[in-house]
């Protein structure tokens, strides 16, 4: 546990997320590090306390959070991918996508540059498994 929360602090402190911001960027990354928190058995006040917050956006944070996480945001998952990877030993909830399907249901630029990234992140199950002989 010591561990998680000496990356949790360098994380937060190198991405300034302690800081009152509201950018869509940090605001997701917060929520991410909430979550990761939460997961980890800390109360929501000591969240809050943390991050200089109360309970209730720690609460609110960790909702929206998981309506956007059942909702495979392409913005929300592309900016958290490197989270994603830096917290990967700590058991966190790796989405994995289908580029088929994403192939399909692409209609604009901007979900060309999702999947641009999500490639980039290695986060396409279909290229994984090839990748590995098709396994």
């Amino acid at each position: 546990m010591n561990n998680l929360m000496e990356k949790i602090e360098y994380i937060v402190a190198k991405d300034g997320l302690k800081k009152q911001c509201r950018k869509r960027e940090k605001v997701f990354k917060r929520m991410f590090i909430y979550n990761l928190m939460r997961d980890h058995d800390i109360q929501v006040t000591k969240i809050g306390r943390y991050f200089g917050r109360n309970h209730a956006s720690v609460i609110n944070g960790l909702k929206t959070y998981n309506d956007l996480m059942s909702t495979n945001n392409g913005q929300f998952l592309t900016i958290l991918s490197n989270y994603m990877k830096t917290f990967d030993q700590f058991d966190v909830k790796k989405m994995k996508f289908s580029l088929r399907n994403d192939l399909n249901n692409a209609t604009t630029h901007r979900d060309l540059t999702i999947m641009r990234k999500r490639m980039e992140n290695n986060l396409y199950m279909d290229l994984i498994e090839n990748d590995n002989g098709g396994k």
